[in-house]
């Protein structure tokens, strides 16, 4: 009975492992959010970035390898697609949505970081302006000019390889809010 009681508690142990990982974004994602949030502090001190399942990036892989197994779609015509997948059943009506995807090769967590700062930051901070969904986004019955982007982002990433060349997909969403007087 004893052994018995010792077995249990591994076997407990070892699901509640497993379960704590399950739907957890892997390390390299976390590393990317990490040095993302860095940046974006820069712009928005109140930023964070949260490393999330690759739910989002693997939607979005399947659209960039849509049509044709060797090539990726056309950078304007992939952003629409992935626009019209992820934004089904208007999941995610309320949220800016940026894509970055890129060659991996000779590229570290740092640079990953810069190229999807790059996609999300202009001139005066946070441009949602770059989201694909720019012009969808709603908050109640506000759009526009009377929202912005919130200060919580979420980093779904992928890698992926399109006619032998090895790339990274990576989504990143923000929850919009209506903008503060001032």
């Amino acid at each position: 009975m004893k052994m018995a009681k010792k077995l249990l508690a591994v076997v407990l142990t070892g699901v509640m492992a497993v379960s704590m990982l399950t739907g957890c974004a892997g390390i390299s994602s976390r590393r990317v959010a990490d040095e993302l949030q860095g940046m974006l502090k820069a712009v928005n001190d109140k930023a964070t970035v949260k490393a999330v399942d690759d739910d989002l990036a693997n939607k979005a892989v399947k659209v960039a390898k849509q049509d044709n197994k060797d090539a990726l779609k056309e950078d304007a015509a992939l952003k629409t697609a992935v626009k019209t997948e992820l934004i089904k059943g208007n999941k995610l009506g309320d949220s800016y949505i940026w894509i970055a995807y890129f060659a991996t090769k000779d590229v570290n967590k740092t640079v990953k970081a810069q190229k999807i700062a790059k996609e999300l930051i202009g001139t005066n901070g946070i441009d949602t302006s770059k989201a694909i969904n720019s012009n969808d986004v709603k908050v109640g019955d506000k759009s526009g000019n009377q929202i912005e982007n919130g200060n919580k982002f979420e980093l779904s990433m992928k890698p992926f390889t399109v006619g032998g060349t090895d790339y990274v997909m990576f989504v990143v969403t923000c929850k919009a809010q209506v903008k503060t007087a001032g």
